[in-house]
């Protein structure tokens, strides 16, 4: 079966119309989506190429060694997601909610991130490389092993940030104001 079958199904069932919940695996799409409810959705080692998803929630997924090449998220919902062993390149991220999101072993290669909140998150040997930062909210966020590499960013805030081994290598921040962070437990901002 196809993965925008599955996808689609999935919304259906999650809005009482029938469908199947989803469980997506090895499959690859490159759809574009708008609207659908794709809570709980599991996605296990399957490709995204180009297409997207605009005012989709994906609260409660789990994504697992999946690969997003070219894909936007706008106006989406991560909240409660988990993301372990993904790759992102050339995604966009626009206007997104990712609150209380588990993220492990995942790589985001020249993606942009506009407008995203990222509440409560956690971060664990992921890295960013390449990428467009802007308008961030990171608030009580924990970061480990966490490489932000050759990054750019503009108006990124936080407050309570908790990070260990995190490496800013070549990136540059204009408007970087945190609050009560404490970042590699040498460096405290207040």
């Amino acid at each position: 079966m196809s993965a925008k079958k599955l996808i689609e199904d999935h919304d259906k069932w999650r809005k009482g119309a029938g469908g199947a919940p989803a469980g997506v695996a090895g499959e690859s799409d490159g759809s574009s989506y708008t609207g659908l409810d794709l809570n709980r959705i599991t996605l296990t080692s399957s490709n995204f190429n180009g297409g997207g998803f605009s005012t989709t929630t994906f609260k409660q997924a789990e994504w697992t060694s999946c690969r997003f090449d070219g894909t936007y998220f706008t106006k989406c919902d991560l909240t409660d997601a988990t993301m372990t062993g993904c790759s992102f390149s050339g995604c966009t991220f626009s206007d997104c909610s990712l609150e209380n999101m588990t993220m492990t072993g995942c790589n985001f290669t020249g993606c942009t991130f506009d407008d995203v909140r990222f509440q409560a998150s956690q971060w664990s040997d992921c890295k960013l490389q390449g990428g467009t930062l802007k308008n961030l909210k990171l608030d009580q966020c924990r970061w480990s092993k966490v490489a932000f590499l050759d990054c750019t960013g503009s108006q990124v805030e936080g407050s309570g940030i908790q990070g260990t081994q995190v490496d800013f290598t070549g990136s540059h921040f204009q408007g970087l104001h945190l609050q009560n962070a404490n970042i590699n437990r040498s460096c405290s901002v207040a």
